[in-house]
């Protein structure tokens, strides 16, 4: 059997939740058919080590960034490197990789050029021509959640029937229940104290400054209750005075990134995901297949995975109030808050686990390749190979 070479590529491997998805598909794809290679394009991040212990091969090409003056070479490196590699798919990830990905590939004639959207984010100006010309230049668009495919229709004018859905999936083998255990007191938590916890990067369209307002009103209640933020060490200095005016200060817990999550979200009592806008989070997956009742935000394809009134509880975005009431409501009811969690588990497991995301992929990448002739789609044309 010919193995198909696939070279996935994206701008960086920060800790986030596509290359999080990316660790996923490298080290679940099926070897016998498939040779996964990956490139990140600045060569930079932190999961590098992490994709090089999957054992494919990970290159760089140096790009600054799409208006840098190195940019064009950058994109020349690339296109070499998929036709000295034979490249047979090209899978791009996040903005700037869309764009150096596909016109590297183009030029390259790669058999199959895939991009990827994983989030509800409106582009304009250059932005937003670059999306535009990414999808057009690619035999297919993947996402990872309906609301995201009809957002990206909408924003940047995509065909709906370019684009394909293959929902996020995490790996329920690690993340699982754990038993009972001390888990609140390794993190420096009073053990029986409620704890609520949130996994950021601390950017503002995560809802942090929401998060924290409305743990000032859980604690009238529940003035016992701790505030668990993992991702970030440090506050910025306007969340550092928000935390100070709320009285929180002996109340939020900042436990920066951290490798043991498994372990982390079972010293939870609830997982809040209050982001303003998302695609399909793999953090609120994780929670949920760890057995965690989980209050989010009805952004993006977050409704997709959270089952209202089952699994958790669904809520505004940008709307404090509404997310301490429903905070509340499950700290309230214990009992409840357990059905909740093992009503999580049980979506999570049949509809999302990382092996079901990786056979959609492969799926894929084997129907594409069958019925796809070699170059550019109907009407693009070829830029010059370098």
């Amino acid at each position: 059997m010919v193995r198909r070479r696939i070279l996935y590529t994206v701008n960086r491997m920060d800790v986030g939740g596509s290359q999080t998805h990316l660790l996923q598909v490298l080290r679940l794809l099926d070897r016998e058919r498939f040779e996964p290679l990956l490139c990140c394009l600045t060569g930079k991040g932190a999961l590098l080590d992490t994709a090089r212990a999957t054992g494919v091969t990970v290159a760089s090409v140096g790009l600054g960034g799409l208006k840098s003056p190195g940019a064009l070479a950058s994109l020349a490196r690339l296109s070499r490197f998929m036709r000295r590699e034979r490249i047979d798919v090209v899978h791009n990830y996040l903005l700037r990789a869309n764009v150096v990905g596909t016109l590297a590939a183009r030029a390259a004639r790669v058999p199959l050029v895939l991009s990827s959207k994983r989030g509800c984010h409106e582009r304009r100006g250059f932005e937003l021509a670059g999306a535009r010309l990414s999808n057009w230049l690619s035999d297919c668009v993947t996402t990872n959640a309906n609301a995201v495919r009809t957002f990206v229709h909408a924003n940047e004018g995509c065909p709906l029937e370019k684009m394909v859905v293959i929902p996020s999936g995490i790996d329920t083998d690690r993340f699982a229940p754990l038993g009972a255990g001390d888990y609140k007191t390794r993190l420096g938590l009073p053990a029986d104290a409620p704890v609520v916890g949130i996994v950021t990067r601390m950017r503002v369209r995560k809802g942090v400054e929401e998060f924290l307002t409305a743990m000032a009103e859980v604690r009238r209640r529940h003035p016992a209750a701790r505030a668990v933020v993992v991702g970030e060490g440090t506050l910025d200095p306007s969340l550092a005075a928000l935390v100070g005016q709320l009285d929180l200060t002996d109340h939020v817990h900042l436990l920066g990134r951290r490798a043991d999550m498994p372990e982390v979200l079972s010293a939870f009592d609830l997982f809040v995901l209050s982001s303003h806008d998302e695609g399909m989070s793999n953090a609120i997956l994780e929670a949920m297949a760890m057995q965690q009742p989980v209050v989010a935000t009805d952004v993006g394809g977050t409704g997709e995975v959270v089952q209202e009134g089952r699994t958790g509880y669904l809520v505004p975005s940008k709307d404090p109030t509404a997310l301490a009431v429903a905070i509340g409501r499950v700290l309230d009811d214990p009992a409840r808050a357990r059905a909740m969690g093992e009503a999580g588990r049980r979506v999570v497991v049949e509809g999302f686990s990382a092996r079901a995301m990786v056979r959609q992929m492969e799926g894929l990448y084997t129907r594409l390749l069958g019925g796809t002739e070699q170059g550019a789609p109907a009407g693009a044309t070829l830029p010059a190979a370098p």
